[in-house]
């Protein structure tokens, strides 16, 4: 089991007690639709979901430590190269998705969730390039990687929701090893 800590955060597997505060924030109507899914009607449903993320490797609760609570989760993956058509994906590459309740956006959470989970691919998986993409209307991913330096390699057009199956435009962002390196200033 991995842990990762920062000043303010644990990132760390799932538990099934986590249940409440992932309902909470699955929930939200402004959360889910963000990252192009529909927000949990019900805890069961949430329930079903979180044994999935729960089996995930390297799926990682966002823990605020003063709380004790579960606000958010970020996910290191293989790179989805068939979601990149047209787009150079490096060979030796990770890619992360997130998710933050709307009760802690704007508070930092996140980008210092990212840059934990960035620093882990590097120093630990020893990738050459880390990858994110974000729904074109998603303002607060935007801000994200202004955040966080990674930068605009692309755009993969008409990528169809989860969500309702309509279709967006997908931004797609990249933080190489070398700009990792020169990061810290934005955090």
């Amino acid at each position: 089991m991995i842990r990762l800590e920062t000043k303010r955060l644990l990132l760390r597997s799932f538990d099934i007690k986590d249940l409440n505060d992932y309902y909470e924030y699955a929930s939200m109507q402004r959360v889910g639709p963000q990252a192009g899914w529909q927000p949990y009607s019900d805890i069961m449903k949430a329930k079903e979901r979180l044994l999935i993320e729960i089996a995930k490797p390297l799926q990682f609760a966002i823990e605020l430590k003063e709380e004790h609570k579960v606000i958010g989760s970020i996910e290191v993956m293989d790179v989805k190269r068939e979601k990149y058509k047209g787009i150079d994906i490096k060979e030796n590459a990770k890619e992360l998705g997130s998710i933050l309740s709307e009760k802690y956006w704007g508070k930092g959470y996140m980008p210092e969730a990212v840059m934990e989970a960035v620093r882990f691919c590097f120093d630990n998986l020893h990738v050459d390039a880390v990858y994110a993409c974000y729904l074109e209307k998603n303002r607060q991913s935007e801000r994200l990687r202004e955040k966080t330096g990674f930068t605009v390699i692309g755009l993969v057009p008409n990528h169809r929701r989860w969500i309702d199956g309509q279709v967006s435009d997908l931004i797609t962002v990249m933080l190489s090893k070398e700009e990792y390196e020169n990061v810290g200033v934005y955090l």
